[in-house]
This record gives structure tokens, sequence and C-alpha cells, in this order.
């Protein structure tokens, strides 16, 4: 659609943040991806200290995706049979009391993974409701500024998240970083109750509430996917980009512990932070210059940089140790030296880049080639997607770096996505 290409003006952006509902969906939306995305990275950090295996933090990776394969394509479409303000409430209270058993010390392994399933089991009413009420909340012709606030949001709190989760452990400890999680997703639910949805909007909402069996429902998603191209596209490359980042999320503290040699909370700062700054720079590049570039050369572009990224990161020795380096530091002031951990910043940066140029057009895509009848059918599956694509990936990611090497398995991660980036060229 043509819309989708619009360039989204600072005007606009103002507008959209204006609407009271849609200005308190996205402060919701802050605490309780905040809480959701530090949740992730705390007990990846506090798996991973406790038994020093790759294989563990797969384990916990696994928690988070099993449920959205179990359940997403069903929570999909009850999301669209139900009041979606209300499911967003009673998602964020229970993840916040779910989170409260994590306050017990020395909590056993098996009841950590137990939790986290549960958590993302709501998890997966929560994702559709919130993506599938923003067309509810803002006019047709604000939806491309209104996603572009959206993913920001999200990507700024996904990163925040991470950032937030090691030193959060450092200066707090794990207990009260725990009770910060519960505190967090207790002010999303309550802000996500001051949202006021208009009373056309209710009556809109119950229109689609007809009747009929959840295999059907199912059915005619599938149905619409194989007819809309454009919105398969945009659930393939957004299943691969996610799979992408739970494989990283398994081999992050071992990068971090036997590469670098730093402390895996340094995880936050050295790459999760710079990547953050490279999120927000391409959202901002999207939104003065996306009309002038298709959707689908975005995500090529995207996964190329990805895979070049992963494919230097174990190379860093030799990287610095380049002629280029040394030229280039003997013409600098001491003080200014490129190293291995400059380096990896540069390179964190240009992968939370390369996400920015895969998420928001995709997910603008999705939101603008559906309606509201199967949005949160569309987000369900989408969900389901990611959930069942990621599982071997993450559950090879751990045991095979435990085998083979961390090194190893970044290298085949990025030889796959440059792989891949050239496929979607050759048959854009």
């Amino acid at each position: 659609m043509d819309s989708i290409k619009r360039v989204i003006h600072g005007n606009d952006i103002v507008k959209v943040l204006k609407i009271r509902a849609f200005l308190f969906l996205m402060i919701s939306e802050f605490f309780t991806q905040l809480a959701f995305n530090m949740q992730h990275f705390v007990l990846i950090f506090i798996i991973y200290k406790l038994t020093g295996s790759n294989t563990a933090v797969s384990g916990i990776i696994l928690s988070f995706t099993i449920p959205a394969v179990l359940f997403s394509l069903v929570s999909g479409v009850y999301v669209d049979r139900w009041n979606k303000k209300k499911v967003m409430f009673l998602t964020n209270f229970i993840r916040g009391v779910l989170v409260l058993p994590f306050l017990i010390a020395d909590l056993h392994l098996g009841l950590i993974y137990a939790l986290t399933f549960l958590i993302a089991s709501a998890t997966q009413f929560f994702l559709p409701a919130e993506s599938a009420i923003i067309p509810l909340l803002v006019p047709k012709r604000l939806i491309m500024p209104a996603i572009a606030v959206f993913g920001l949001g999200i990507y700024a709190t996904l990163l925040l998240g991470y950032i937030l989760s090691g030193p959060f452990l450092l200066i707090f400890g794990q207990f009260n970083t725990i009770l910060i999680l519960a505190v967090l997703f207790f002010t999303g639910s309550f802000f996500t109750s001051l949202i006021r949805m208009k009373a056309k909007i209710k009556i809109a909402e119950t229109e689609f509430n007809v009747p009929s069996s959840v295999s059907y429902e199912i059915k005619e998603i599938f149905s619409f996917i194989r007819r809309a191209r454009k919105v398969m596209h945009a659930l393939v490359v957004l299943t691969i980009s996610q799979a992408v980042l739970f494989m990283f999320g398994v081999l992050g503290p071992g990068y971090m512990r036997k590469i670098l040699d730093v402390q895996i909370e340094s995880l936050s700062w050295i790459l999760l932070a710079p990547a953050a700054l490279g999120m927000g720079l391409g959202g901002l590049l999207l939104g003065s210059y996306g009309r002038k570039l298709k959707n689908r050369f975005l995500s090529t572009a995207g996964f190329s940089i990805s895979g070049i990224v992963f494919v230097i990161l174990p190379l860093l020795d030799r990287v610095s140790s380049a002629d280029f380096i040394h030229g280039l530091n003997a013409s600098l002031p001491k003080f200014m030296d490129v190293s291995i951990l400059h380096i990896v910043v540069l390179l964190a940066f240009f992968a939370g880049l390369a996400n920015s140029l895969i998420f928001i057009p995709s997910n603008a895509t999705l939101q603008l080639e559906t309606n509201e009848r199967m949005r949160g059918r569309i987000y369900g599956f989408l969900n389901a997607l990611i959930g069942a694509v990621s599982l071997l990936p993450v559950a090879l990611a751990g045991g095979l770096a435990d085998i083979i090497g961390v090194a190893s398995v970044l290298t085949a991660v990025g030889i796959a996505l440059v792989i891949l980036s050239t496929i979607f060229f050759i048959f854009e």
C-alpha cells in the first residue's frame, strides 16, 4: 500500500501522541515491555551463573518460546473476540503475580522453567491484544506514525530492559530486581485501565464476535495469508529475525565470558546499549526516507548487515590486529586507540540498525494489510510461527556452543543470514 511508504512527519507523531487512549497505551507499553524484557535477561544471567551452561540457557529460552507454539493460534482467535483492553489488563496483572515466586532464594531450576512457561503463556494473549488494539485507538491516516511510535517503543524497552538487567542485578541484587519487575507489570496494568475506548469502537469490536468455531477461524487466517503475499513475506521476515535474536540470547553470555573475557552483566552496555542507538537511528531514518525504498529491500539489507556482523563478532582478534587498525591507531592520540571493545560496540550499533530495517516496515505491513476482525489472529499466528521456528535453532545453539564453541555457532548463523539475504535479493 502507498500509505506504508508515506513519510512520517514529526507533526504526525505529535498528533498521535495527543490521542489520550494511545498515549496511555504507550505508557503501559513502556512499563510492561520493560518488565518483560528485563525478566528475559535477568533469568538468563541467573541461569548462566547458576549452571555455567549454554544448554541450560537454551532451556530458559525454550520456556519462553514453547507456549507460543502451543497457544498463540488459539489466543489470537479469542483476542479477536474479547475486549482487548481487558485482556491486556489481566495478562499484565497475572504476569506480575507469577514473577513474585522468583523472590525465593535458590529456587529449583525446574521451578524457574515452569514459572517462565506460565508467564510466557499469559504473554501469548497479551501480544496480539496490544498489537491489534492500535487501529482501534487512532484514525487510519495516523496508523503509520502510530506504528512508528509503537515500534520505537518496543525496541526502546527491549534494549532498555536488556541494558538495565545487568546493572540492576549488580546494584540492587536478585531479590530487589525481581520485586521491581513485579511492580513494573502492575504499573502497566494500571495505565491500561486508564485507556478509554470510544463507544463506536466498542460496538465495532462486538460486531466481529460472530459465533464460529475456533478451527474455522484458524483456517480462515491460513487462507488469507496464502492470498496476501505482502503479509506472508512480513511474517516470514519477522519470524526469522526473532529466531536469530533468541539464538543470540542463548549465545550472548558465553560470548561475553569466553570470547571477550568480561563479566556477563557487561553484555548490557557493550552490546545492547549501542544496538539500542542503532535501532533508534534506524527508526528515524525510516521515518524520513522510508517512502523511497521498498519494504523487501529494507528487510534484505537488514539480514545482510546482521549476517556480516555475526561473522565478524568471533574474529575480533584478527580485525583489531589488521594493518588498517594499526595505521589508524598510529595516527590517533593514545587515548583514542581503537580496541576490541570499540569494534564490538560499533558492530552492535550496526546490528541494531539492521533490526530496525526488518521490524518497522514489516510490522507496518501487518497493521495496514489486515483488518480488526483478523488482526489478533495474524499476530497470534506470528507468535506461533516464531515459537515453532525458534525451537530447534535455540535448542541446538546452546548444545553446539558447549561442544564446538560460541565462535563457530556465531559464524554459522552469520553465513546463514548472508545466504538468506541473497535469496531474498534474487527473488525480489
